[in-house]
């Protein structure tokens, strides 16, 4: 994957997003939301001509980014992230492996499930777990394709013993917090994108996997406990890339609201953002009840909440692969 790879399919993210647009725009009379989605019209069409007008002196080949979605709080919306985040990178083209490595295994189970809506015929059997092909000390024949252009790199709850496994099998700390990053190599030569989904306060697999990552994506629920396991992740974050992991950057922190009307919500936004600044997305994740539902029934395209859902994610992508241009 080369740079002006990515600021093509950044633009077409843009198109059809206006597209989208203008086609709500012919099918509503009120004036007010005409009003409205010309604002969102005007909005995406400077956001494209940014993508446009910006050059590189060199089309730089860059390979296979790695991004971890992280925070020391469980619960914050990591997983809804990594996976919807990866579809939508999918559908744009990119080749996207999502590395499931939480032992809890939500992102397996609802990718599993989405696999089963796009092709009901196909085997649903995941012959073996990653912990297993840890010990093996071989990861190449564990992905599984899920639709066009994403994979899964599935987990189960035998990885629970990863820990030990670190500790019976590394004689420093050095490989202790490097020791997936080999078996992940190969996977570099095949993707365009590795999104990987990590268990709350498991400092093991969250080292692994920050240590092998380009970027880390902070996933922050508007909610005190989140924004204190953000900030704590963060300062981890800057000692690991001191000590291994030079080339590691932010990319940015993307807020998933409680409740949108809250003043406890709107007050933690305001929090991050005089913290963090110009890291914080300007997308916002709502409170959208079609996610929890996608946990149960995989990701689906079938009505206009789903649609309301995915529409938000071709937001964020957009976002992301802005931000990921502007770092790389």
């Amino acid at each position: 994957m080369k740079k002006n790879d990515l600021k093509t399919k950044l633009i077409y993210s843009y198109d059809l997003q206006i597209d989208k647009l203008k086609s709500d725009f012919e099918s509503t009379n009120e004036v007010s939301k005409k009003a409205n989605i010309q604002t969102r019209i005007n909005f995406f069409l400077d956001k494209k001509q940014a993508a446009i007008d910006k050059s590189f002196d060199v089309d730089e080949f860059i390979g296979c980014l790695t991004i971890t979605t992280g925070n020391y709080k469980g619960g914050v919306g990591k997983t809804a992230n990594t996976i919807l985040l990866a579809y939508s990178l999918a559908k744009l083209g990119f080749k996207v492996l999502v590395a499931d490595l939480d032992p809890q295994s939500n992102s397996t189970k609802t990718l599993m499930l989405t696999k089963d809506k796009v092709s009901p015929d196909s085997s649903l059997t995941i012959n073996k777990t990653i912990m297993k092909g840890i010990e093996d000390g071989d990861l190449t024949d564990l992905p599984v394709e899920i639709m066009d252009n994403l994979y899964l790199l599935p987990s189960y709850i035998d990885f629970t013993g990863f820990t030990k496994f670190l500790y019976k099998n590394t004689d420093s700390e050095d490989e202790e917090y490097t020791y997936l990053e080999k078996l992940f190599e190969p996977f570099k030569e095949e993707y365009d994108f590795i999104l990987i989904d990590t268990p709350p306060m498991n400092i093991e697999i969250s080292n692994n996997a920050v240590n092998m990552s380009d970027f880390v994506l902070i996933s922050l629920q508007t909610q005190e406990s989140s924004l204190t396991g953000a900030e704590d992740f963060i300062d981890k974050l800057i000692e690991m890339k001191q000590t291994y992991n030079p080339k590691l950057e932010v990319l940015g922190v993307l807020p998933v609201l409680l409740n949108s009307e809250a003043s406890v919500d709107k007050y933690i936004l305001d929090q991050a953002k005089n913290m963090w600044g110009d890291y914080v997305f300007e997308s916002v994740v709502p409170q959208m009840e079609r996610i929890k539902r996608f946990y149960i029934n995989g990701i689906t395209n079938n009505d206009r909440h789903d649609q309301r859902v995915l529409d938000k994610y071709k937001e964020i992508t957009s976002e992301f692969l802005e931000k990921t241009l502007e770092l790389i």
